[in-house]
């Protein structure tokens, strides 16, 4: 069974890659999300206790200083040194909600999995709609291969996104769903929300080198042309949907070309996709079809 290639190429995805990228990240920490616990207000009774267990303000300015010392080494790099501040102030407020966002982050860079994902479960217990923890915790529990509750995070994940809670997380094509290294370099492989939706891409491989230099793409997209014209061609096709695996051929950063690989005729699942993929950036076969990006595209 073979359909026509169509070769699209959607303007995110040759030109204004970078800022694409930023326009379309998970939204930034929610100010509720950064503080410590704040005093409780006039006549309110915080969740978890009395009025009277909240901090007084002098307590709240010494987390904060404690905090600030934390983040000042993790900026520096000295991951094990801010740690130990921030799980100094979890010992004392095991709800300091900064504090458990940063200490997962560290625990996830230094590959300590199950302590990054024990912090970020206890963030996203107390904050439920808060998108980078949710996008931290698939990534960690893809890592440590919970299928099941990796397909849980993603559910929520979409639910979260299609409730338009998050005006700015609302607008996200993607979120990353796996780091893993490749030799020495490493694969993030992103998956989008909807791929019936501009630019319908499924799920997207990016390779970079170990200073962060994007060497290769790789997408599986969905073609809506042939899509359409295998449903209207033959009954027995009615829900049959066609991908197109595509690379994109990179010089200083910026598409030159474009290549189309082979097709498939349903979407496959993530496992399939992740050894597929892993398949064609190692041993690429010989592309079907291919075309340069014009250089205006390429330049946007």
């Amino acid at each position: 069974m073979k359909a026509k290639i169509v070769l699209v190429l959607p303007a995110l995805f040759v030109g204004g890659w970078a800022s694409a990228q930023t326009t379309n990240a998970p939204a930034a920490p929610l100010p509720h999300v950064v503080d410590v616990p704040q005093p409780a207000q006039p006549g309110v009774s915080p969740a978890g206790g009395s009025a009277s267990d909240q901090l007084d303000p002098a307590k709240i300015a010494e987390y904060q200083k404690r905090f600030q010392e934390g983040y000042a080494l993790e900026q520096k790099g000295q991951l094990a040194e801010a740690l130990k501040i921030y799980n100094g102030i979890l010992a004392e407020q095991p709800d300091a909600k900064r504090s458990l966002l940063e200490a997962g982050k560290i625990s996830f860079k230094l590959n300590e999995l199950p302590q990054a994902n024990d912090y970020l479960d206890k963030l996203h217990e107390i904050v439920p709609d808060f998108p980078e923890a949710i996008e931290l915790l698939i990534q960690i529990n893809q890592a440590l291969k919970h299928d099941v509750k990796v397909e849980l995070l993603i559910r929520d994940f979409r639910e979260l996104h299609d409730s338009d809670k998050d005006p700015e997380f609302a607008k996200s094509l993607y979120f990353v769903r796996e780091r893993l290294p490749f030799g020495n370099q490493q694969i993030i492989v992103s998956q989008f929300f909807d791929y019936t939706q501009a630019p319908n891409t499924a799920w997207m491989a990016e390779v970079f080198d170990a200073g962060g230099n994007l060497q290769q793409r790789l997408l599986l997209n969905y073609d809506t042309e042939a899509t359409r014209a295998l449903r209207a061609k033959d009954a027995k096709y009615a829900t049959t949907e066609i991908f197109t695996w595509f690379e994109h051929v990179l010089d200083h950063g910026q598409v030159k070309s474009i290549n189309a690989y082979l097709q498939i005729f349903a979407l496959p699942d993530y496992a399939k996709f992740r050894s597929a993929m892993l398949v064609l950036l190692a041993t690429p076969p010989k592309p079907i079809y291919s075309a340069p990006v014009p250089a205006s595209a390429a330049g946007q």
